[in-house]
């Protein structure tokens, strides 16, 4: 990116030459890429990473042409348990190895342990507060070696998570936020004029702890896009922000989570309280009933909510969807309490799990 000229240097790989196309405004967004640390082996036949669609290609080429028997996710985040739960459907032996003390990073551990459980139920082997050190060739196995013990598999899956990609950003002098992300304003400018930055590549505005994080979410990444857009338009379009709303699902298992961790939240200074329930998704008397969990936590005193987390069998996102809208709007836990939500007994209790947390 060449800023005083206003003009981005492209390789024209096919024809072998350099290209110089102008812009008036420009969008960085680059995305982000699989963490692979430097590890002796992690470049050998057989250990993978799952980011883009071609590297799913090159997974199910392999899988199909080798038929593993065992497979050893690195990671227990999002992708690494999704995975861990398509390798076993495809009859595989799985173990999950994960360098923290619990799955999910991000989840409070009551949540996270219930994930914990179906895993183990599922036959899933866990191995937490365990690092990976290097991978060996061992015959047509790999032997993964890792501080506890080591581990042979026939497919290896690094899901240790991902990076901003920044290195284009910052040659052009783009600078960086306190995350290693774009840092950006709520148009979505960066410090360079004309140039903006949107996506996985960029920090987003956060409206509980009033700063700039970095959550990459596709859903975060198209509505900055939207707002970057409509600024190079003419428009003056503001990013309201986002406040940490994901879900994922794990087995017949739904998890979801928004606002703040009870230990996020005693770390960002609030003098918070923690409240855990349990409930089911559908009458008592009617078939197919789900448990769910659900943790909320609120700033003592103004009762001000601050963060929700769930994981149950069904209904899981839509309760957190709830939640969201609730710290979205500023509510307290009694504005919540007397929400007027949908009863009927094949979807609901009278007491809705959102009310009763």
């Amino acid at each position: 990116i060449d800023t005083k000229e206003k003009s981005v240097i492209v390789s024209d790989i096919v024809a072998g030459k350099e290209l110089r196309a102008p812009y008036d405004s420009l969008v960085i967004s680059t995305g982000a890429s699989p963490v692979a640390p430097p590890l002796p082996g992690i470049d050998m036949e057989g250990v993978f990473v799952l980011r883009t669609l071609e590297d799913g290609v090159r997974l199910e080429d392999y899988m199909k042409s080798r038929r593993p028997k065992k497979t050893a996710v690195i990671g227990g985040g999002y992708i690494g348990l999704e995975m861990a739960e398509a390798f076993s459907a495809r009859g595989c032996e799985v173990t999950v190895i994960e360098r923290l003390n619990a799955v999910l990073p991000g989840f409070d551990k009551e949540i996270a342990a219930s994930v914990e459980r179906k895993l183990l139920e599922k036959n899933v082997r866990l191995m937490l507060s365990t690092g990976v050190l290097a991978f060996e060739r061992t015959g047509t196995a790999i032997r993964v070696i890792a501080e506890n013990e080591d581990v042979e598999a026939d497919l290896v899956l690094l899901a240790a998570g991902i990076r901003p990609n920044t290195a284009l950003a910052e040659k052009a002098g783009v600078g960086l936020g306190t995350t290693g992300a774009i840092n950006v304003n709520r148009r979505m400018e960066t410090n360079v004029p004309g140039i903006y930055a949107c996506g996985d590549c960029a920090e987003s505005y956060h409206r509980i702890v009033e700063r700039n994080v970095w959550i990459p979410l596709g859903d975060t990444a198209n509505k900055e896009g939207r707002i970057a857009g409509a600024n190079i338009a003419g428009e003056d379009a503001v990013f309201p922000g986002i406040i940490g709303t994901a879900a994922t699902k794990v087995f017949d298992l739904e998890i979801a989570r928004t606002g703040l961790g009870e230990d996020e939240s005693h770390a960002e200074g609030f003098d918070a309280s923690a409240a855990l329930v349990d409930s089911y998704t559908r009458a008592h008397y009617y078939p197919g009933r789900k448990q769910i969990k659900i943790k909320l936590i609120s700033e003592k005193g103004t009762k001000r909510l601050l963060g929700a987390q769930a994981v149950g069998g069904e209904g899981v996102a839509k309760r957190i969807d709830v939640f969201a809208a609730a710290i979205w709007a500023g509510m307290t836990l009694d504005d919540v309490a007397w929400l007027d939500l949908t009863y009927v007994p094949p979807v609901s209790t009278v007491w809705d799990p959102v009310l009763l947390a």
